[in-house]
């Protein structure tokens, strides 16, 4: 009966000890993959905190980088930032210099700010740019917090 016994030799190992260490490894690995998935998530969730808060506007810009802006608009805005709707795609990191009304105010603002993010919109040859300006504004923040809201 002994001789119909599998005999192993020293130091390699077993099937199960085998598919044990491979049951382990795969452990390690999915456990792994846990922890990344979570740190990204993480890195998500930190990435939407703002400094301060947005205010949806959708206003028509007066003036681009001293130009006319016709038909260009202001989508939202916040004291630090800005997301407009431009038709040309200006490049990472560019300066770029805003002007528009806020009627709250009955005050024109010109702001500078350098393009942080892009992307193509649905609307042919038109463009969502992201703008951070170079100081904060609290007295945009200010009248965009106390005006009536529009609906």
């Amino acid at each position: 009966m002994e001789d119909q016994k599998k005999r192993v030799s020293p130091g390699k190992p077993t099937d199960q000890e085998e598919a044990a260490a491979i049951a382990s490894r795969r452990i390690k690995e999915y456990t792994k993959h846990k922890e990344i998935m979570g740190l990204v998530a993480k890195k998500r969730e930190m990435r939407e905190q703002r400094r301060a808060r947005r205010y949806v506007i959708n206003r028509e810009l007066l003036e681009i980088n001293g130009a006319p802006a016709k038909g260009l608009k202001i989508l939202d805005l916040s004291s630090n930032g800005a997301r407009v709707e431009l038709h040309f795609l200006p490049p990472f990191m560019t300066q770029i210099s805003l002007k528009f009304i806020l009627p709250e105010a009955n005050k024109v603002f010109q702001v500078r700010g350098r393009v942080l993010w892009s992307k193509i919109t649905p609307t042919r040859g038109r463009y969502e740019v992201g703008v951070q300006f170079y100081q904060n504004y609290w007295e945009i923040d200010q009248l965009l917090r106390n005006a009536p809201r529009q609906e």
